[in-house]
């Protein structure tokens, strides 16, 4: 039975003629820190994403939720023939619900700036931790 040879002792020898006799070293143990950090980072980001998110749906929920009570009241006011009310009620809650929106718009990208500077601020951190250029 032949021999079995290695098949990267060719490549191994091939590559060192390239870069000169001998391979600059690795220190494993670093690399393997770094891809450690860097997945800590990206659960972070992960996290604020999420945080984010669910704050965003929260508050959109709760706009809709306001909305489909009006909508039931108007209903309500209608259905007993009261319609003068409805209209009157209708002019006031338009007033409310756009100075409502426009706070609510307010809110929500206030969440959505604070989320981007910190995942920014996360990114940017690792990246200049890779870089060896930490603070």
């Amino acid at each position: 039975m032949a021999e079995m040879k290695n098949p990267f002792t060719e490549w191994y020898e091939t590559v060192q003629k390239m870069a000169g006799g001998s391979f600059p070293a690795v220190d494993f143990q670093s690399v393997s820190r770094a891809g450690q950090e860097n997945l800590q980072a990206m659960s972070e980001v992960a996290r604020i994403a999420a945080g984010a998110l669910q704050e965003i749906v929260k508050q959109q929920q709760s706009i809709a939720t306001q909305a489909v009570s009006q909508w039931q009241e108007a209903a309500g006011k209608l259905a007993k023939g009261d319609a003068q009310a409805v209209l009157t009620q209708s002019a006031e809650n338009f007033r409310t619900n756009a100075e409502t929106a426009a706070k609510s718009f307010g809110e929500l990208s206030e969440i959505a700036r604070k989320a981007q500077t910190d995942i920014w601020s996360i990114l940017t951190s690792q990246v200049e931790k890779n870089m060896g250029k930490a603070k």
